[in-house]
Parts: structure tokens; C-alpha cells; sequence
């Protein structure tokens, strides 16, 4: 008989626990392997620090599951995002967050590829 695997799995909700403290941005991997990056990301009233831009690497997909944000890129235009909207940003097209609500936490599903 060949060795079995045990598979021992453990649930998890992106929606919980939410930390009390949200003096600073929360950027939580849920999965980084082989080159992938799977995070939560959780902003309340947060943006990108003016003059600053996102130019990463890698290409990135992002959902916002809850609240409200803004993204501006490069050229200018702005993405006003809602809960269930989903944008992929190739790597190296400069961007940043220039509002999340402040009335409710905006939770990000962000994959890194």
C-alpha cells in the first residue's frame, strides 16, 4: 500500500478578523509561492503618499469585496472603484490610491503575478 497524505485544512474569511487598529494599512499574504502573491489588503481613509507611485515588477490584479476607492494612474485617469470591481494592472503602469472610504474599511483582494 502506498503512504497516504494527509491533508489537514484550515478555513479562513477575508472578511474576519478585521484588526482594531487601523492606524496603518494592513497588507496580509494569503498565499506567496513560486511567484505568486495572494494578499488582503485593508485601508480605511488611506492613500498613497503625494508624489509617490505604485511601478512594481509584477503585473496585479485587485477586487475591492467592501467599501469604495480611488485609483489615479499615470495619465491621469481616474477608476472610482465599488464592491465587486476588479481592474488587472500590468507591471510597471504607475498608479496610487488617492481615496478609501472613511466611513467603512476597504477590503482588497490583490494577486501579484
Amino acid at each position: 500500500m502506498i503512504g497516504l497524505i494527509r491533508c489537514v485544512m484550515k478555513k479562513y474569511n477575508v472578511f474576519n478578523p478585521i484588526p482594531a487598529d487601523l492606524t496603518h494599512e494592513v497588507f496580509e499574504p494569503l498565499v506567496d509561492q513560486q511567484g505568486l502573491l495572494i494578499e488582503r489588503i485593508i485601508s480605511k481613509k488611506h492613500v498613497t503618499p503625494e508624489g509617490q507611485w505604485y511601478d512594481q515588477d509584477r503585473g496585479e490584479w485587485v477586487m475591492v469585496l467592501q467599501g469604495e476607492a480611488k485609483l489615479m494612474f499615470e495619465d491621469s485617469e481616474v477608476l472610482h472603484l465599488y464592491p465587486g470591481d476588479h481592474i488587472n494592472i500590468p507591471a510597471h503602469c504607475k498608479h496610487r490610491v488617492i481615496w478609501t472610504s472613511e466611513t467603512t474599511e476597504t477590503i482588497w483582494l490583490a494577486v501579484h503575478y
